[in-house]
């Protein structure tokens, strides 16, 4: 289980490599695996890991948070190229619908870390 959790969590973290995650949207289609199967992943090796690797530890947290940022591609097209920027009207965008995205992926960002401070039920 452990190396297969590493698979994922590497795999996923050379996408995160690619791009640059701050609080835009970032099409879904970019993730190497499910993000249910990245956050078991993640999870899995916090749950692992010793305490004292604070900064591997860290950087799973990071990762598991930054997931909220990949959504649905029609989405995410509401974004520049990098994922961080709304879209102009007078290029095609829709202001008004990336900030309700903008804000979404915010309220995301703070359950997923919630959701790490919560311990979980053991899931197969």
């Amino acid at each position: 289980m452990f190396a297969l959790a590493t698979k994922v969590v590497s795999e996923y973290g050379k996408v995160l490599g690619r791009v640059a995650p701050g609080v835009g949207g970032l099409p879904q289609s970019l993730l190497p695996y499910p993000k249910d199967r990245i956050r078991r992943a993640i999870r899995y090796l916090l749950e692992t890991v010793p305490a004292e690797q604070v900064e591997l530890r860290e950087g799973l947290t990071r990762g598991y948070v930054y997931l909220a940022q990949f959504i649905d591609d029609a989405e995410a097209a509401l974004f520049g190229p990098n994922g961080s920027a709304p879209l102009d009207n007078s290029t095609g965008g829709d202001n008004e619908a990336a900030i309700r995205v903008i804000n979404r992926i915010k309220l995301d960002m703070e359950r997923a870390l919630d959701e790490l401070r919560t311990p979980q039920p053991d899931s197969p």
